[in-house]
């Protein structure tokens, strides 16, 4: 808890810091954006503006959603809850910090100044790591439960997820400080700098091999599940029990779509990201490229209130007890013939 106030306060103080700069631009900073390149210009702040915008729409109406579904529940959030809730918080830090340069930047013409840039750029690569490898583990979490029947107990408010992540994620980030300046339009690694941009990509692509092999896994074990549903379905001699079915059917289209959208999520938020890094590493990076990076973090926003209202129509059409019936499947060794009269009575 200590770190999470902490934290906190470091991000009001660099969110002050960036607004007294606002009111008192740095003398060094005499290139005005604007003369050289205005479409650039204009695009950059355009495309900031509006996509701010609508990232903020997505993510405060994920927020009341979820706020009113625990209103209504009085009981703690279920990780189908916690998860775009998580995500969404993230999500604000990337749009605060964001609106922060944009507003310096469309008023002046100019990033904001060495200091309080590279003090923004940490953070900022600290929460874009936070980000990744928190969506890498639900991944893992979330494989473990089903493929390895092990149930991952995270602590009160998720924190043993949380606490590994953000120590990493922070040193990660110190280390490369020496890397962070101005970078044109925003904070960010210096173009001359080779490291960031690598290990962005690698990190890019690994995580999304992790959310590809447990999220397969995953519906590769659901549809086992399936399989050995049938069978136990064919060998059933009494009426009343051959027509007991589970709703596997539900769950494998609720898993999937789930599934699909954390992976879609991600690569609309972070896949865009690769050509603005491979600019960083044999120069400065076009317009266009920042517009790309723009757009695609705060689709993830976006993309995420779109899931959440996908995800929660489903629910509201589903059976009321397909979630706990398929927890109480999935928990069982579906592979051992012995267990399928358990599986059939789990319902």
């Amino acid at each position: 808890m200590l770190s999470k106030y902490l934290l906190g306060i470091t991000l009001l103080n660099l969110i002050f810091e960036n607004l007294v700069n606002a009111e008192n631009p740095p003398e060094s900073s005499s290139r005005d954006l604007y003369e050289d390149d205005p479409v650039g210009f204009l695009s950059v702040v355009i495309f900031g503006f509006a996509f701010n915008f609508l990232a903020l729409a997505g993510i405060f109406f994920v927020f009341n959603r979820i706020y009113y579904r625990w209103t209504h529940k009085h009981k703690s959030l279920s990780m189908a809850l916690r998860v775009p809730f998580y995500l969404g918080v993230l999500d604000l830090v990337f749009v605060i910090f964001m609106t922060v340069s944009i507003v310096h930047l469309a008023i002046y013409h100019t990033p904001l100044s060495a200091k309080v840039c590279k003090s923004n750029a940490a953070i900022t690569v600290a929460f874009t790591i936070f980000h990744r490898l928190v969506i890498a583990g639900i991944s893992v979490i979330t494989y473990l439960r089903v493929c390895r029947q092990k149930v991952c107990n995270t602590g009160r408010y998720d924190w043993k997820l949380f606490l590994p992540i953000a120590i990493i994620s922070t040193t990660l980030s110190l280390l490369s400080l020496p890397t962070y300046g101005t970078n044109v339009y925003w904070c960010g690694a210096k173009p001359d700098t080779a490291t960031v941009p690598i290990f962005s990509i690698f990190m890019t692509l690994f995580v999304l091999f992790i959310c590809l092999f447990c999220y397969i896994q995953t519906i590769r074990v659901i549809r086992a599940i399936k399989n050995n549903q049938l069978l136990i379905e064919n060998r059933c001699v009494v009426a009343r029990t051959s027509t007991l079915k589970l709703p596997i059917d539900e769950v494998e289209i609720k898993v999937t779509t789930k599934v699909l959208g954390y992976i879609l999520v991600y690569m609309i938020q972070w896949l865009p990201d690769i050509p603005y890094d491979i600019y960083s590493l044999v120069g400065h990076a076009e317009p266009w490229a920042y517009c790309l990076v723009i757009v695609a973090v705060h689709m993830g926003s976006i993309g995420n209130a779109i899931f959440y209202v996908i995800n929660e129509g489903m629910s509201r059409h589903g059976s009321s007890n397909s979630s706990s019936s398929y927890e109480q499947v999935t928990l069982k060794d579906t592979s051992n013939s012995k267990n399928d009269a358990k599986i059939s009575t789990a319902v």
